[in-house]
């Protein structure tokens, strides 16, 4: 028997101490949740998961994110269908204005409405705003960040919904007749005037076909103001003549004669001619509101099939992130059951060792 160094009491205590140890590990994990609280629990573990929790937490705010692009949508559509609205009126009045039976009174009083009402589609243009940024100016062109990493954009843009803005766009085709513009569906039809309504050279051109206007007939659909203004379209290519310039002419002319209005009183008087011109504008006008809202409207679902999309993959990541992460305490009670068993057994079995050596002291009596 040896007194100096009580091996029996060594051992037990630091099979204690490991056992407290390992206790206040599942202590921790317990009350924390977490089985990995610190690198040293699991230092691979903590890397895939902080991974994961990037994905997720980029995931939850790109959800958001598209969630706010349909917000923009609904915005901008919501007032489009105002504007188109208004556009249909106009197409009524300038179906009404074009009838012979009408006297200059009752054109004027025509006009005076239709002044107003494009006044008022501009106004929406100009106020209808989304975070204090105009989405009918024909600059709103955003990307929505609809992902967890760079780039992952979804695109939106609305075009110029302005009167003039309108105009402009119904004017953008080739010379062959074909679309530069893939919003629009094709160029204005005019009705077909008598031949006295222009001169020798466009006399020549004839109705529109699919390959633009052919030079065999006497007629030409549309109504331009003066001689002067066919010499800006009246350049002729394989029987086709410039349909850009020339609707953007026809077009430009309506707004200048129906919007510089004041008060409702007409500079001048609007004949069946210019009521004739004004439907023509107010159709290729209404197809390119018609064809914008339409794209806003395949956006919102897009952008409703990415938030399902994205809740998906935040909801399996978030499972997969939790099964590395997360303290499993069906498990970690048994491991701290058993701790607590040996703690209490290294405890009693540390005290027998420390009692060993009083035996000592008999055999000195």
């Amino acid at each position: 028997m040896i007194v100096k160094h009580n091996i029996t009491a060594m051992n037990s205590n630091r099979m204690l101490g490991l056992t407290t140890s390992s206790q206040a590990k599942s202590t921790e994990k317990l009350s924390s949740g977490y089985k990995i609280n610190r690198a040293a629990d699991d230092a691979a573990g903590l890397s895939i998961s902080e991974k994961m929790r990037r994905q997720v937490r980029g995931l939850t705010q790109a959800s958001a994110n598209a969630q706010d692009g349909i917000s923009v949508v609904q915005t901008a559509e919501g007032a489009l269908n105002e504007v188109e609205d208004m556009l249909q009126r106009m197409n009524e009045l300038a179906v009404k204005g074009e009838n012979g039976t009408l006297t200059t009174s009752d054109r004027a009083s025509i006009q005076a409405e239709i002044a107003q009402l494009m006044s008022e589609v501009d106004r929406v243009q100009s106020t209808t705003t989304f975070n204090e940024m105009n989405l009918l100016d024909g600059k709103f062109v955003k990307g929505l960040q609809v992902g967890a990493e760079a780039g992952q954009h979804i695109d939106i843009s609305i075009a110029n919904m302005s009167i003039s803005g309108l105009a402009n766009y119904i004017g953008d085709w080739g010379t062959d007749g074909t679309s530069t513009n893939s919003k629009l569906y094709g160029p204005i039809t005019f009705n077909a005037l008598e031949k006295s309504t222009f001169n020798a050279t466009v006399t020549t051109y004839g109705n529109q076909s699919a390959g633009g206007l052919k030079s065999d007939t006497a007629t030409m659909q549309g109504h331009i103001d003066t001689d002067k203004k066919l010499t800006s379209f009246s350049t002729v290519k394989d029987g086709k003549y410039n349909l850009k310039t020339m609707n953007k002419d026809m077009a430009n002319r309506v707004v200048t004669t129906f919007q510089n209005l004041k008060g409702g009183d007409a500079k001048t008087v609007a004949t069946t001619r210019d009521f004739n011109s004004l439907n023509a504008f107010i159709k290729g006008a209404l197809q390119i509101v018609s064809s914008q809202r339409s794209d806003l409207g395949a956006i919102q679902n897009r952008l409703e099939h990415t938030i399902n999309n994205l809740n998906n993959i935040v909801e399996n990541t978030t499972s997969a992130e939790a099964a590395i992460r997360d303290t499993d305490i069906a498990t970690e009670m048994v491991t701290y059951s058993n701790n607590n068993i040996l703690q209490q057994a290294g405890t009693s079995m540390l005290s027998q060792a420390n009692q060993g050596n009083q035996l000592a002291l008999s055999l000195l009596g």
